[in-house]
């Protein structure tokens, strides 16, 4: 095989080789100023069972034999290193021999291809190598001035031209068989591992379990597969991702999407610790790179968002960067799943978007738009995916709690009824007022309840206190939301009240400003009349305001929340993006009808007693 000539080695350069010979005798390496011998050269030689390693700088060549013999039918590795006129000769863990070359001449021109496994010219190379035939057996890496070289032919790997090769490892998967769906991959000339499906590990794939903290391991060509929650035309103009992840390799692909049938992609990958956050529309890339390096094994929080040509990337507290696409294309169709810490085939990617390899490393968080996608198998694809060490692993919540991960540590989201920092306890007295923990919530879909939160009138009362400015209080809505769907709403922004609701035709919004996060209790009357309301809040007199438009009836499908509700971002479009952080008692619909709290609530999560 042919590549390309030595570059920048004509006074030092180092060459390992992995081999594995099935004859005594062979050319193994040869580059030069000609294809003859004559003048500069380097060599390695495989002459009666024992390695030849020579070089010329023009003046006399350096003659180098290892001691031990090659066996046959065996791998071994050889280390050619040469500094100007010195050099040496490793063979597997064996003490490098040295040696020098003759005269005064330090540097080597290099102008032939670097020949690997013989030559043409062989047979005439025989007085400067040692041997006139070529080598018989296998070579499985070649690492040159540490680079490492891809030995198939270009345009995939780096091989210019070749002869009579061929392959080494087609028979190693003739007696594997891989369990539960995988895939047997000789990853070596005589090795294998098998592609195990999301969910499956093993030698052979033969063990199921649960992934609930995501690892990926370039060794194993590890990938996930998530698809994209929506249609993809949710996202031809619009897109924001936040990854948690924690890397342990200074490259490779966190996310990968492409069109197949355009130039349209999107890449956030590693590249020597810088974060790389790459797309094209179709009409020209954009790249852009975070400031700084990242650390490796340590957690880091990233959010990259895409408005038509324009993205943003942040990394931790990094300063954000700003790019734009090149020409007139302003949306990304993406047809391909969203590929997590790699990707099933690299050859295939486009070329501009540099996922190149995998990632190695934990993925803990991914969330599109506000909506969690989660890695586990049943929604996600993939494979040879592994656990992390986490707590949350041995899920560690007890009583049908949900492990939530945060980075090394964890918390616990108890269902109703349970309580604890493992959900362990078991809440035996009746709450009266409940007490929300920012990721607390209650619902209801009692009809007799729901129906007085609809309709054309809604009037509502209640009792609160908060230690935190911002959380949601109440919420009624469309669940998925649409932006004109009905909603209607109480929360805390910036400390102050908002009586929010839509009817179909727009949004009101109608605030009382004062500081209503100080953790005393405050009263709260919140009144719709048709397009028309009014909120009170203790005596700071009323504030009004009037929906636009010309409907008058809210008109929802899903349940009633207080304190908060699930994926709050996402279901109150940003509205609010966090719960209450406090307590709320003395609910009252229509004047006259009294909720108990705990008692009326279908479900929960997080609900403990009030302290007083």
């Amino acid at each position: 095989m042919t590549f390309e000539p030595l570059k920048n080695s004509y006074q030092t350069f180092q060459i390992t080789l992995e081999f594995k010979a099935d004859s005594e005798d062979g050319l193994l390496v040869y580059c030069g100023e000609n294809e003859h011998g004559r003048g500069d050269f380097i060599s390695l030689a495989l002459v009666r069972g024992k390695l030849h390693y020579r070089f010329n700088c023009g003046t006399g060549a350096a003659q180098i034999v290892a001691e031990s013999r090659v066996v046959i039918g065996r791998w071994h590795s050889v280390t050619l290193f040469r500094d100007g006129m010195s050099g040496w000769l490793r063979l597997d863990n064996d003490e490098p021999i040295a040696g020098r070359s003759q005269g005064q001449y330090t540097k080597i021109t290099f102008r032939s291809p670097l020949y690997v496994g013989g030559s043409p010219s062989a047979y005439w190379l025989v007085k400067a190598t040692g041997t006139n035939r070529g080598f018989v057996g296998c070579v499985q890496s070649l690492i040159v001035n540490n680079k490492v070289t891809d030995l198939r032919p270009w345009p995939l790997g780096r091989a210019l031209s070749g002869a009579d090769i061929g392959e080494c490892n087609d028979s190693v998967c003739d007696l594997v068989s891989c369990a539960n769906g995988g895939a047997c991959y000789a990853n070596r000339a005589d090795g294998y591992i098998c592609l195990c499906p999301l969910g499956f590990q093993g030698p052979l794939c033969e063990e199921s379990f649960a992934v609930s903290s995501p690892l990926f391991n370039e060794t194993v060509f590890s990938f996930a597969s998530v698809p994209w929650p929506q249609t993809w035309q949710s996202y031809l103009s619009f897109m924001e991702f936040e990854v948690t992840f924690r890397p342990s390799a200074p490259d490779g692909t966190l996310l990968y999407s492409e069109d197949a049938d355009s130039a349209d992609f999107l890449s956030i990958g590693l590249s020597d610790r810088y974060v790389e956050f790459r797309f094209d529309c179709g009409s020209g890339g954009a790249v852009i790179r975070s400031l700084e390096q990242i650390s490796l094994d340590s957690w880091h929080e990233l959010r990259v968002s895409r408005t038509a040509k324009s993205g943003i990337l942040q990394v931790d507290g990094q300063k954000p960067v700003e790019g734009i696409a090149e020409g007139a294309f302003t949306q990304i169709k993406c047809s391909s799943p969203l590929f997590v810490g790699g990707v099933p085939e690299y050859d295939r990617t486009k070329s501009q978007a540099g996922v190149l390899r995998p990632f190695t490393g934990i993925v803990q968080k991914l969330v599109l738009n506000d909506r969690p996608l989660p890695i586990t198998s049943g929604y996600a694809g993939g494979v040879n995916v592994a656990n992390s060490d986490h707590p949350c692993v041995d899920n560690p919540c007890a009583n049908g709690g949900s492990c939530r991960p945060k980075w090394d540590s964890y918390e616990c989201d108890c269902p109703l009824g349970y309580d604890g920092r493992h959900c362990q306890k078991a809440v035996t007295e009746a709450i009266e007022i409940p007490q929300f923990i920012g990721r607390s919530y209650l619902t209801y879909d009692n009809s007799d309840i729901l129906k007085r939160i609809s309709g054309s009138r809604t009037a509502l009362f209640m009792r609160f206190k908060s230690t935190a400015a911002d959380g949601l209080l109440l919420w009624r809505g469309d669940s998925p939301m649409r932006p004109n769907s009905d909603y209607l709403s109480v929360g805390l922004r910036d400390g102050a009240l908002l009586f929010s609701y839509n009817l179909g035709s727009g949004p009101v919004n109608i605030v009382v400003n004062g500081t209503f996060s100080e953790g005393k209790w405050h009263r709260v009357k919140a009144v719709r009349d048709g397009q028309s309301g009014k909120l009170t809040v203790d005596d700071y007199g009323a504030k009004t305001g009037r929906s636009p438009g010309k409907m008058r009836q809210l008109n929802i499908n899903g349940p009633l929340y207080v304190g908060g509700m699930k994926e709050i971002a996402l279901h109150t479009n940003r509205q609010y993006v966090g719960g209450l952080v406090g307590c709320v008692s003395h609910f009252t619909l229509s004047t006259d009808y009294h909720l108990a709290l705990v008692e009326d609530a279908a479900d929960g999560k997080n609900i403990n007693t009030c302290s007083t």
